[in-house]
């Protein structure tokens, strides 16, 4: 079963495609309306007293108008799935790179080790980190008051009582704390802010109508959230483009 690294984190896909679609449709359909008005006011006019010349070019020139949109409308669309057609094989090599997205739920192989990002607001005195499982069990824990600035979370895939656990989906959850041990919030009664990130290496690539993912064992991760790259082939960093949100950035 493929489960999403997004557990805390919504993503809002618009499907260009369907809408490019529509779009394509309106214009016929406003070019087929003119044809039929302009050839009805031609056979229905006042023999005595004919359309005026200029007001005829002017109706020719409309005609040209949409017909050109309906042409500039197609090349778009052909434009767009020849960029989405590269984007495509450009996500083909990214299989066995190790990548940094945003997001809480990585996945756990055998014997192996996950590794998470995570950055809180400031002015947080303590925090817990807690791993879940895909039921979402907590089946390890542990605080820490040292938590200024990004920091890098390894979980060495047992429980708190040294059991290694079985491979699968994990997710990472953080919990500012007060000092007092509650749960923080701040002056205004507001929760503080968390941004989350993993750490893997990708096996394999899905594309689907509206995002490419890829797969780190059965965890999908957008590309759309990607915040950081290592190609596997020559090592070479690709960092984020800046189209990313401020989460993303804050995850990286």
């Amino acid at each position: 079963m493929t489960v999403s690294s997004l557990t805390n984190v919504g993503l809002s896909q618009a499907d260009t495609n369907a809408a490019s679609s529509s779009s394509s449709s309106q214009l016929a359909q406003n070019f087929d309306t003119f044809l039929i008005l302009l050839t009805t006011q031609l056979k229905n006019q006042d023999p005595t007293s004919p359309m005026e010349s200029d007001k005829f070019t002017d109706q020719l020139s409309q005609f040209a108008q949409v017909e050109q949109g309906i042409q500039s409308n197609k090349n778009l669309e052909d434009l767009i799935a020849m960029q989405g057609q590269q984007r495509q094989l450009s996500a083909l090599s990214y299989v066995g790179a190790e990548i940094e997205a945003v997001g809480d739920t990585n996945w756990l192989e055998e014997g192996e080790e996950l590794t998470y990002k995570y950055n809180v607001s400031p002015e947080v005195p303590r925090l817990q980190l807690q791993i879940q499982d895909q039921n979402g069990a907590t089946i390890y824990s542990e605080e820490h008051t040292d938590i200024s600035g990004l920091q890098t979370f390894t979980w060495d895939g047992k429980n708190n009582s040294g059991v290694e656990q079985d491979e699968g989906a994990y997710t990472l959850v953080v919990k500012p704390l007060a000092a007092n041990g509650d749960t923080f919030a701040d002056e205004d009664g507001d929760p503080a802010s968390v941004a989350i990130g993993i750490i893997g290496s990708v096996d394999s690539v899905d594309i689907g109508d509206s995002d490419i993912y890829l797969r780190i064992g059965d965890v999908s991760v957008p590309f759309s959230t990607l915040t950081n790259v290592k190609l596997g082939a020559s090592g070479t960093e690709t960092a984020d483009d800046g189209s990313g949100s401020d989460e993303q950035e804050e995850a990286a």
